[in-house]
């Protein structure tokens, strides 16, 4: 019975956010070639079964092996309107930092349909973007079938709140390293959201948006647990080389063996992979 009321309350959630971007989630003129500008947009539509409208995607996707053959479109905010163009798209579904605006607005003179998903960093802002590309492909049935059968415990399982907030567990997620400084997530990006689901404290949510910072001041944080993408653990020489980085091995985090890792897009994409994510991540840190 819980679960049928979560369905209930999510989708109904989904439609109300939907309302604020009422033209975006409108369904499209003519779905039957798609470019999808975003690799949690191209993932919800291979999860729609619609992975057969798309004739191209941007590098953001590369994660998922269903795009292996497709044409790349380069970045989702830096794209070329003559290569995109070039593949006779009769819609750009794309993310909400799709770009640059010139080229949007380019492509839409065209007459080719622009339409850009809004992202909120949470797994309702999820479950409204995934509602939200359904209904672009007329869809909406199948997502709620979806929803319903594969991710419901997920994000009921992500909304319980197994502890007060005072004794949340202390993180911080680290983005990258450059020369061996680390890119931590503040507030208001993906990796404060995904902290967030997964029931942990941003230590650094004092700070606003992705930031460098000095290996000093995180280790003066002492997180008691450290996130990180693949690329920044495989970045800093792996656990081995943090663990041989006496600034490092000194924090809770890695006395205690609480370091996790996770590719890119599946960690902050956003995309329907982010909640099994975030639930994995939660189980972790409990």
């Amino acid at each position: 019975m819980l679960n049928v009321i979560l369905v209930g309350v999510f989708f109904l959630a989904a439609e109300t956010a939907a309302a604020t971007d009422e033209e975006a989630c409108l369904p499209a003129k003519d779905s039957s070639r798609i470019v999808a500008a975003g690799g949690s947009i191209a993932e919800m539509l291979y999860s729609l079964d619609a992975g057969n409208l798309l004739v191209a995607v941007d590098s953001t996707a590369n994660y998922l092996p269903e795009t292996a053959n497709l044409p790349s479109i380069g970045y989702v905010r830096n794209l070329s309107a003559e290569g995109i163009l070039a593949l006779k798209p009769s819609l750009i579904l794309g993310e909400h930092d799709m770009g640059p605006v010139e080229v949007l607005n380019q492509i839409s003179n065209v007459e080719v349909e622009v339409k850009r998903i809004d992202e909120r960093h949470s797994a309702q802002g999820i479950i409204d973007k995934f509602k939200c590309v359904a209904r672009v492909l007329g869809k909406e049935e199948a997502a709620q079938e979806i929803f319903t059968s594969q991710f419901a415990q997920t994000v009921a399982s992500l909304e319980r709140n197994d502890q007060g907030s005072a004794f949340l567990p202390r993180a911080a997620l680290v983005l990258n390293f450059v020369d061996n400084q680390p890119i931590i997530a503040g507030a208001n990006t993906s990796g404060d959201g995904l902290l967030r689901m997964a029931g942990a404290q941003n230590i650094f949510s004092d700070i606003e948006g992705w930031k460098p910072l000095s290996r000093e001041l995180l280790i003066a944080a002492n997180p008691q647990h450290l996130v990180l993408t693949e690329r920044a653990l495989k970045s800093i020489g792996g656990l081995e080389g943090m663990l041989s980085d006496p600034l490092l091995a000194s924090t809770d985090a890695l006395e205690d063996n609480n370091v996790h890792a996770y590719g890119g897009m599946s960690l902050l994409g956003f995309g329907l992979q982010t909640l099994e994510v975030a639930l994995s991540l939660k189980g972790a840190i409990k």
